[in-house]
């Protein structure tokens, strides 16, 4: 199971990298054109802004593998570790309950999109329906991984062996020190 949410992860970074270096040959391409031949790429910010969702969405999942996500330890960092996991796991849950709404959203806006045939408006009627699936199946992929997460860490609780995240303090230490 981990073998393969591991791959899919690695996959959907690779579509998010993909999409940074479209909107980089995008944007350098359409500037190029308007200031030496005057004509811009048409609607090249539409599709910049809807590349936009691959970056943001697709990576999450990965981000949450590695626990490299933000942690505002301020208040937690004078506690024991056993404390330190459980707010973990309470911060999984209240991320599966707000992302689950989130996917279920994007979900409905996908199908939506699609049944109406929304797209944008410009010369090249950029459809919204395949970049909503995108960010469905982004945060899909967060929820997957926060689940997992929430049971393992459940599972290394109850049998003694949890260890919480490193503070961004302790990160910054492990890399000044490598």
């Amino acid at each position: 199971m981990d073998r393969t949410l591991r791959r899919i992860d690695k996959f959907a970074i690779w579509l998010a990298v993909a999409a940074l270096i479209s909107i980089m040959l995008l944007t350098c391409v359409s500037v190029t054109g308007r200031y030496f031949f005057n004509t811009p790429i048409p609607d090249d910010l539409s599709i910049s802004e809807k590349l936009m969702v691959f970056l943001a969405f697709l990576p999450l999942a990965a981000v949450q593998a590695s626990r490299e996500h933000v942690f505002v330890t301020i208040f937690s960092d004078w506690l024991p570790n056993r404390a330190k996991v459980v707010l973990e796991i309470f911060g999984i849950a209240v991320g599966i309950a707000f992302f689950g709404l989130l996917a279920w959203a994007s979900w409905i806006a996908f199908i939506e999109a699609y049944a109406v045939g929304s797209y944008t408006q410009g010369p090249l009627n950029v459809p919204h329906a395949p970049f909503k699936f995108v960010l469905f199946v982004g945060v899909v992929l967060f929820v997957v991984r926060l689940v997992v997460d929430f049971f393992s860490d459940i599972t290394a609780l109850i049998s003694g062996r949890s260890q919480a995240s490193k503070s961004e303090e302790d990160r910054v230490l492990d890399i000044e020190l490598d």
